[in-house]
């Protein structure tokens, strides 16, 4: 099985963790790794998660990244998820994705949000 490619950069200016997610998101492996990305994410920043080249989002996937939204207010980062796929953002939605994190079209709405709240 093909494990995603995670890649983050840190935006001080902004106050964010932009973290870009390629290839299937998937396994219960998968949603670890997201799990340990947001404990990276340093005090008073927002985590972005940008899916525009993830291949492959399954239902243990959307359970987990509910999961990883539900951590992420608990701990108080500001947790947004981007995909300018139409299908993605359908499927973030229908499994009320939307009512824990902001799920947009573009990675330019999501810094607008951050610097608005920063």
């Amino acid at each position: 099985m093909i494990d995603p490619v995670m890649c983050s950069r840190t935006d001080f200016g902004l106050g964010v963790v932009i973290l870009t997610v390629s290839g299937p998101l998937t396994t219960p492996e998968h949603i670890a790794s997201l799990q340990h990305s947001l404990a990276l994410v340093p005090r008073g920043f927002s985590l972005i998660i940008e899916m525009d080249e993830m291949t492959t989002l399954s239902t243990a996937g959307l359970r987990g990244l509910r999961a990883l939204a539900g951590s992420a207010t608990a701990e108080g980062v500001r947790l947004i998820i981007v995909s300018e796929s139409l299908d993605v953002r359908a499927n973030l939605i229908l499994s009320d994705l939307d009512c824990l994190a902001p799920v947009l079209h573009n990675l330019s709405q999501a810094c607008q949000i951050v610097a608005a709240a920063a």
